[in-house]
């Protein structure tokens, strides 16, 4: 583990346990998959949930995607996107500064030259919405992540 993501989960750690009550038990909520080993506790569990009822915001993108030595294309058809660039070398520069953040990132190529730049995949739309959520009240800074759905 990097010296930064452990400071990182010590700053988030710190900051959700200041605010509660002391007698509630802390909700776990994790952002992970086969790829990526984010995860957090939470002591609003209870927030959380009516948060998840109010209207879903998430930038939605329909693409269809390129097959590169670099940007396979997944067979999965919803994939979290945390960023976006014209250049490969700005995405790669990017995918190793959020690893030290904990996720496992990979390129994707769409029909006009951009690369995406994924943490997560999925054949249900409900398990990406629910991912980009969790990455939108874990990761502040990573308040623009959106999905994109693959056109075949």
């Amino acid at each position: 583990m990097s010296v930064k993501y452990i400071l990182s989960l010590a700053v988030i750690l710190t900051i959700l346990f200041a605010g509660c009550g002391g007698t509630k038990k802390a909700a776990k909520t994790t952002i992970a998959s086969d790829k990526s080993k984010v995860s957090v506790n939470n002591a609003h569990g209870e927030e959380m949930k009516k948060e998840r009822v109010k209207e879903d915001t998430i930038t939605v993108k329909k693409e269809k995607l390129v097959e590169t030595p670099e940007a396979p294309v997944p067979k999965e058809k919803f994939f979290v996107i945390i960023g976006s660039f014209r250049y490969p070398g700005n995405a790669k520069k990017y995918m190793q500064q959020i690893r030290d953040e904990g996720f496992s990132p990979f390129v994707l190529r769409n029909e006009e030259g951009l690369f995406r730049v994924a943490v997560f995949s999925y054949d249900d739309e409900a398990r990406a919405r629910g991912k980009v959520h969790a990455i939108w009240k874990v990761f502040p800074q990573h308040a623009d992540t959106w999905l994109l759905i693959k056109e075949e």
